[in-house]
């Protein structure tokens, strides 16, 4: 558990002062909540502006059904994680900045496994500022994901999230962060559930 990693760290650090010892106990408490959807694309074709299959011109139409034949129909976008630091509410001189080396994670869409990955590279959560981000790059291959649905299921689904990309409720992620510190990494012993509605306790 996370907090048996915190109780190591604080007997070994104990002579660091309670300022410290705080800050790192918060680390436990990083809160997460899905931000937005950004840079969405279905078949190569940027659909953010796009509200039903009458958006699309010809030439798309015959792009996307031609892929939708083939058997690959990508959907791509960025999901935005917003990332809550309770050390930022506090003026301690202790705060140092911490960052995510980590963040295996896996994406659900109307409660269906679609997707996992990982971030590219290590993000880094400022100790003065309360509110930081991590990018989330989805790549779904929407005939495999949803086949049974046929050609117009497969539009509509990725036009729904584009309606939904300021509040995406139809996504779902699952994640184990790992955070390095001061003092060490810290590795979430358990996925966290990380919706749009409210941040992760």
């Amino acid at each position: 558990m996370i907090k048996k990693s915190f109780l190591i760290i604080i007997l070994i650090f104990s002579l660091s002062g309670c300022g410290v010892i705080k800050e790192l106990t918060n680390l436990s408490r990083l809160q997460f909540k899905l931000a937005n959807l950004e840079s969405i694309k279905l078949g190569g074709i940027n659909i953010n502006n796009k509200r039903s299959l009458k958006d699309f011109s010809s030439i798309d139409v015959l792009k996307l059904s031609t892929s939708f034949v083939r058997g690959d129909l990508p959907l791509e976008f960025n999901l935005n994680v917003e990332v809550k630091n309770p050390n930022a509410e506090n003026n301690s001189s202790n705060r140092s900045d911490i960052s995510l080396s980590s963040f295996p994670w896996r994406l659900f869409i109307d409660g269906k496994e679609a997707v996992q990955g990982n971030i590219s590279s290590p993000v880094n959560i400022p100790s003065d500022r309360s509110l930081s981000n991590v990018n989330v790059s989805a790549k779904i291959d929407l005939v495999k994901f949803i086949k049974e649905k046929g050609y117009e299921g497969i539009i509509n689904l990725a036009l729904s999230l584009v309606q939904q990309k300021d509040s995406p409720t139809k996504i779902e992620l699952f994640a184990k962060p790992v955070v390095k510190t001061p003092m060490g990494k810290i590795n979430y012993p358990e996925e966290i559930k990380i919706v749009s509605m409210n941040y992760t306790k």
